[in-house]
């Protein structure tokens, strides 16, 4: 079912980020491609070296890499992808995909996508909760 599918995982910031390696690990089994995407807050929680050695691919955090300005095209990414895992989903995150805040790689991706969106929350409760999330 998942082998050969080009997947788009989105890491946000929240103490969940770890558990994206164990979810890249099961997608990359399954036969699925992974490019994570991860917002400048998910970096605090997992390094992108963890990431990148589980997926075999660079991962993408900014919109040009540091070393030379090489451009990454979140309208490419998204259109490449056949699905997105936002996993972890922050209150932030799913704020700025509701109101189309594109003010990172990761929402400007999905924002171009064309692809079916999966979101897995991840929160305190009350967040979780509260009207507005």
């Amino acid at each position: 079912m998942l082998k050969g599918k080009n997947i788009v995982l989105g890491i946000t910031g929240s103490i969940a980020a770890y558990k994206a390696a164990y979810l890249i690990r099961a997608l990359v089994k399954k036969g699925a491609e992974v490019q994570v995407v991860i917002t400048p807050a998910g970096k605090e929680f997992i390094t992108p070296v963890t990431l990148s050695a589980l997926t075999g691919k660079p991962v993408i955090s900014e919109f040009f890499t540091a070393n030379d300005g090489s451009w990454h095209s979140h309208v490419d990414l998204g259109l490449w992808a056949d699905a997105m895992v936002m996993a972890p989903a922050s209150a932030s995150t799913i704020a700025k995909m509701a109101n189309g805040v594109a003010d990172n790689m990761l929402i400007t991706t999905y924002l171009s996508s064309k692809a079916k969106v999966f979101i897995a929350p991840a929160m305190d409760l009350d967040m979780f909760a509260h009207p507005t999330t």
